[in-house]
């Protein structure tokens, strides 16, 4: 596939997608077929931040709050992650990662490790600085 400014967002979409059957797929043979690699962002947040609010878990994934609260309704009932009143404010919920998730978090890294050197095996490092600084390029357009 030709990527030319008129299917630039195609071109985007569709390595997304193929991106999304490579971790599905390994994510399988690794035994995790519960899991959307859609929510790994969330998970990994989770994983680094620890326990972790949601609009704080927004902010971290560049998502709306009511699709990270759908997503963390979605993992909670797949026994991923678990909820917890905050101390301050009962309002207020916390998550973290349940230990069916902690469980699985190094074969996902190492899939998602799987994926990074995929995306780029057949790029210099020099391409890749270039990708990378033209992709920013194009994010910062879309903020101004």
């Amino acid at each position: 596939m030709k990527i030319h400014r008129t299917n630039f967002l195609y071109s985007l979409s569709a390595i997304r997608k193929s991106a999304f059957s490579h971790l599905e797929a390994a994510m399988a043979e690794a035994g995790i077929t519960d899991l959307p690699p859609s929510f790994g962002d969330i998970l990994y947040i989770i994983h680094t931040q620890g326990e972790i609010f949601i609009n704080e878990l927004a902010t971290l994934s560049h998502k709306d709050k009511s699709t990270v609260s759908n997503s963390i309704k979605q993992l909670e009932k797949r026994g991923y992650v678990e909820k917890i009143a905050s101390r301050d404010d009962a309002r207020k919920v916390k998550v973290k990662l349940s230990p069916k998730a902690k469980s699985h978090m190094k074969a996902m890294a190492a899939i998602s490790d799987g994926l990074q050197k995929k995306l780029f095996e057949k790029m210099s490092e020099e391409e890749q600085a270039i990708l990378f600084l033209l992709l920013s390029k194009i994010g910062k357009n879309m903020k101004d």
